[in-house]
This record gives C-alpha cells, structure tokens and sequence, in this order.
C-alpha cells in the first residue's frame, strides 16, 4: 500500500510517501505565493525520487483543515483531482491531528492563531485520543478549557504566543503509526475551515444590518 500525504494548510507544503504506513521520503518547503505552482512539481519530484509514477499511488491523504484558505483549497483540489482521474483512495485529516502527532504528553493542545484573540484548537490525551473536538475558539477559553484536563499540557503551534509552546515540526513516521484518516468522496470533498472568510462575515454582517 503506497500512500501520498499532503499538507497545503500554511506557507509550509509538507508531503509524504509511505508504504505500508512506513515513511520513504518526505519533504517540507515554504512559499508565500507560489505554492499553486509548485506543489504539483514538489509532489512529482518527491514521486521520481523514489522511482514511483502517480499510477503506483493506492491513497491520497490530505489536510482538511483548518488553516490558510487558499492553501486548503489548493491541496484539497490536488487530492480530488489526483483521486478522481486515477480512482484512487482519498482521505482526510485534520492539520491538528497532524500537529498533535508530532509531540508527546499526557494532554496536547495543537493551536492555530486564527487572530483578534482567537485560534483554531484542538485538545488529545496522551494516546491521542480526543478531549475536545477541533474547534474555532477565543484563546483564553481554550486555556481555561485545558486547565481542566492539565496544567502541564504540551501546546504545539508553528505560531507564536505569549506562553511556551514547542515548534511544529512534523513527524510523518508518528503520523502514520496512528489512524487519523477520515474516507472521502473525490466529487464532493471539501476545505474544513471551521470559521467563515472575512469577506464571508463582512457580508453576512451588511445582511443584517
């Protein structure tokens, strides 16, 4: 089983090839503008350089959400498309199930500052099971609902905030030693993003007034 992962949620593209949930390579890179351009050529390089073609891809696994808009709906686009035209397998997961797997401790907080005091969180115990569903929520309830499960709890975050948090750096092997993955449908799958755009809220918000 050869399985593709693929991260689009922030500047930071992330992809993976596993076989038999067995890392072969993986590759990290970081674009500010151009990551629509690039990441077909990064995931193509990533598949020559272990002398695979496209076809020898059972599953695509691709972030959900939450995180950047158009990094979402470029990775989610890439997976649909490579799902579809190929029938392969597609799943989803979420980038704080991603984050998580990266460290260790009895509570986990993976975090995304989603501005103005409030962030994209989650909450997993140590077998990273769930304590709290992912969710978009102020950063002070977040540390209050956290209090309740620990006072030594590990937040992990690519983002910087007034207490400690451990870098996020991912660990693909942890990753796929866990079952995060959720099954898809390649027609109708789409972006998790947990909060509407700004544009979004704007409108809604002229509707009623």
């Amino acid at each position: 089983m050869i399985s593709l992962f693929l991260n689009t949620a922030s500047s930071r593209f992330n992809a993976a090839i596993a076989k038999d949930n067995k890392v072969l390579d993986s590759v990290v890179s970081y674009y500010e503008k151009d990551l629509s351009k690039d990441a077909l050529l990064e995931i193509t390089k990533l598949l020559d350089n272990n002398n695979l073609g496209a076809n020898d891809v059972d599953e695509i696994i691709c972030v959900r959400g939450p995180g950047s808009f158009t990094g979402l709906r470029i990775g989610v686009t890439i997976a649909k498309t490579f799902a579809y035209f190929l029938k392969k397998e597609l799943y989803s997961v979420s980038s704080l199930d991603v984050m998580a797997s990266s460290v260790s401790g009895d509570v986990i907080v993976p975090l995304i500052d989603a501005r103005r005091g409030y962030v994209y969180a989650a909450i997993y115990n140590k077998d990273y099971n769930i304590l709290m569903n992912e969710c978009y929520i102020k950063l002070d309830d977040l540390l209050d609902k956290v209090k309740v499960y620990s006072d030594d709890a590990v937040f992990v975050s690519l983002d910087e905030f007034s207490f400690e948090t451990v870098k996020y750096v991912p660990d693909m092997d942890k990753f796929f030693s866990l079952n995060f993955k959720r099954k898809e449908n390649s027609m109708t799958f789409v972006p998790e993003y947990l909060k509407r755009t700004e544009a979004e809220e704007k409108l809604n918000g002229n509707r009623d007034n």
